[in-house]
């Protein structure tokens, strides 16, 4: 589970946000107290922080998905033998 760690008006965490509801994916929010920690993502039990390690976190993850959704999407073929249509 991807679960974002950001400060209540932090606008890079919702920019983050967006990014995550535009991939469609499930993901959790918890609010971070105190000034003393910054904005991270947990995936897995992996801390994700930084600008550019996030930003690289999410070009792999988006790589990912699109080739998980490439090759478990419908499909359909033409039978050899009969020409049927599935």
């Amino acid at each position: 589970m991807i679960t974002l760690h950001r400060h209540k008006d932090d606008q890079q965490a919702v920019k983050i946000e967006e990014k995550l509801q535009d991939l469609v994916l499930a993901y959790q929010v918890e609010e971070i107290e105190g000034e003393k920690s910054g904005l991270f993502i947990e995936d897995g039990g992996k801390k994700i922080q930084g600008k550019k390690e996030i930003e690289t976190w999410f070009r792999e993850l988006e790589d990912e998905l699109n080739w998980q959704r490439s090759i478990s999407g419908d499909s359909c073929y033409i039978h050899p033998e009969t020409g049927n249509v599935c």
